[in-house]
């Protein structure tokens, strides 16, 4: 597919997504203590063909389940350009549990001495994609091309062109 259609789908995608963030902030303003419960686990609803070196599994983090709405309609986004993905999604505490079962001791004993959560989630981050495999995606972060596609079979060779953003690992 040629640089041009994807450009566009591109611009197109990250359109309507921000569109659709900015036409909840009245809602927002009107129920301010309005939240969306992002759920833990969803499998894949759909089986792809497409198999790779990278798990179709995303993982992100965020300080709680409960999130606004500009970031539930980011997630159902993610969750639509992503169908054929298992997806996890862990609150603070949720991650230092999954640590504290999966981690070699010293791994917890470290991710509890610190004290910024965002370094606790490059921690946990870093090990769920050494341990898991998959795809990280920031909470704010948004897909703008299909995960199968942006791990189609030319992956590592095009690895250069993905945004910031997104870690990408393969099982260890």
């Amino acid at each position: 597919m040629g640089k041009l259609p994807i450009l566009v789908a591109n611009r197109l995608i990250r359109l309507i997504g921000n569109s659709c963030k900015l036409l909840s902030y009245p809602l927002y303003r009107v129920f301010p203590r309005l939240r969306f419960s992002i759920p833990e686990y969803s499998r894949a609803k759909i089986q792809s063909a497409r198999r790779g070196p990278i798990p179709r599994t995303i993982w992100q983090t965020n300080f709680t389940d409960r999130v606004t709405l500009p970031v539930y309609l980011n997630y159902l986004l993610n969750r639509l350009l992503s169908l054929s993905s298992d997806y996890y999604y862990l609150s603070t505490q949720a991650r230092g549990a999954y640590l504290q079962q999966q981690a070699a001791p010293e791994i917890y004993a470290a991710y509890e001495r610190l004290n910024d959560g965002a370094a606790q989630a490059d921690l946990w981050r870093l090990f769920v994609l050494w341990q898991q495999g998959g795809v990280y995606i920031d909470i704010d972060a948004s897909l703008v091309w299909g995960l199968d596609t942006l791990l189609g079979e030319n992956f590592l060779d095009d690895f250069a062109d993905l945004s910031m953003g997104v870690d990408i690992l393969s099982a260890s």
